[in-house]
C-alpha cells in the first residue's frame, strides 16, 4: 500500500539507510554460509531537475542500488521515496502505475533493445502505455520522439542491427522518455561506447534535462563525464556512501582517502595538480562479510586502531559536503 509521508517535496527521489545483502552458499545442499554486503546505510537524494552520480569501481553496489529503487530486488533494510511517496513495500501491483514514471537506460545498446522488433515497435509500445492510440497523432509524437534524440523518423522500420552503437544508445533513450518520466536512471550509459560518441549521448541528455526537466541517476565510473554532467557526487566502496558532496565541492577539495585513489587514476581530471599523491596497500585481504570499522581500512594510508574497531559514520566537513572517515573530518576542522 502506497504511504505519503512528511517529506522534502524539493526532491524527486530520497533514499535513506539503504541496504541490501547476498547468502553465500556451499556444499551439496547449498546451505548458507554467510552474507555478502551489496549495499550498506546508503543514503542520497536528488533534487528535480539534478543530476546524482553514483561513481566508484566495478563490484562497488551502484547497479544493486539502481535495482533497488526500480524494485527489481527487495530490499533488507532502508526506505525508498518517490515524490514523497514510500515505495519501499510496495508489490508489483503497486508499483506498476509507478514504472513509466522511472525509467532506466542500459550499459549495453546492443543487449538492451529486442533484434525482433523495429524501433517503431519499441517506440510505440511506451507510446501506447503513455495513452497514445494508432492514428496520426501517435505517428506525430513517434517523429517528434526520434527527431529530439537526433534520429530520423525514417528510422522507424529498421532494426537494431542496422545502427551503430550510438544510434542505438539513442533508440534507448527515445524508448525511456516514450513513457514521459520524471527520473531516469543511467547506468554506465555511455561505458560501451567510443569516446567521440560518449561525448554525443552525454550532451544529448544534458539538452533533453535542460528541455524536459528530468532528473537523473548517473551510475558510472568515469569521473571526467560525472564532473561534466552531475550536479552532486555519491563515492561508493564496498556498498557504502564513503564521500558526497556537490560536484565542484567535490573535485576541488576531496576529503577521503578513497576519493582520492580515485582521482590518481584518473590522471587528465582537471584538479590542483599539486595536492599529493597517497601511498595506498595493493594486497588489501576480500571480506566478503560485513565487518565493524572502516571498509577501507586494508587499503588506507591514514589506517589507525580507531578505524577497525569503531563504526564509521558520514560526517559533515563543509555544507552539503559528507565524508565516512573520522580522521578526514577531523582534518578538516
Amino acid at each position: 500500500m502506497m504511504t505519503l509521508i512528511d517529506s522534502n517535496h524539493n526532491f524527486i527521489l530520497e533514499v535513506s539507510g539503504l541496504k541490501k545483502y547476498f547468502p553465500i552458499r556451499r556444499g551439496f545442499f547449498q546451505r548458507e554460509a554467510g552474507r555478502t554486503t551489496a549495499v550498506e546505510d546508503v543514503s542520497f537524494q536528488i533534487a528535480r531537475g539534478k543530476t546524482l552520480g553514483l561513481v566508484g569501481e566495478s563490484g562497488c553496489g551502484k547497479t544493486t542500488v539502481a535495482r533497488l529503487i526500480l524494485k527489481l530486488l527487495k530490499t533488507d533494510g532502508g526506505k525508498i521515496l518517490f515524490r514523497g511517496t514510500d515505495i519501499t513495500a510496495l508489490t508489483e501491483k503497486e508499483m506498476k502505475p509507478l514504472r513509466r514514471q522511472i525509467q532506466i537506460i542500459f550499459q549495453d545498446p546492443y543487449g538492451s533493445l529486442n533484434p525482433r522488433m523495429t524501433v517503431g515497435q519499441t517506440l510505440i509500445e511506451g507510446l501506447q502505455v503513455g495513452g497514445f492510440r494508432a492514428g496520426a497523432q501517435r505517428d506525430k509524437q513517434l517523429e517528434k520522439m526520434l527527431q529530439m534524440v537526433g534520429l530520423s523518423a525514417r528510422s522507424t522500420d529498421r532494426y537494431p542491427h542496422e545502427f551503430s552503437g550510438g544510434q542505438r544508445q539513442r533508440i534507448c533513450i527515445a524508448r525511456a522518455l516514450s513513457v514521459n518520466p520524471a527520473l531516469i536512471i543511467c547506468d554506465e550509459p555511455v561505458s560501451a561506447l567510443d569516446v567521440s560518441i560518449q561525448a554525443q549521448i552525454i550532451n544529448l541528455l544534458k539538452d533533453l534535462q535542460d528541455q524536459l526537466g528530468l532528473s537523473y541517476l548517473f551510475i558510472s565510473h568515469d569521473l571526467n563525464v560525472v564532473g561534466y554532467l552531475c550536479t552532486e557526487v555519491a563515492v561508493m566502496y564496498k556498498g557504502h556512501i564513503m564521500e558526497s558532496a556537490p560536484t565542484d565541492e567535490l573535485f576541488d577539495h576531496p576529503r577521503h582517502p578513497y576519493t582520492h585513489l580515485l582521482f590518481s587514476a584518473a590522471p587528465d581530471l582537471a584538479t590542483d595538480k599539486s595536492r599529493p599523491v597517497m601511498q595506498f596497500v595493493d594486497d588489501a585481504p576480500d571480506t566478503p562479510e560485513p565487518a565493524v570499522g572502516c571498509c577501507f581500512r586494508h587499503k588506507c594510508p591514514l589506517s589507525e586502531p580507531r578505524c577497525q574497531n569503531a563504526a564509521q559514520r558520514l560526517e559533515t566537513v563543509a555544507e552539503k559536503h559528507l565524508v565516512r572517515c573520522w580522521k578526514a573530518a577531523q582534518n578538516s576542522v
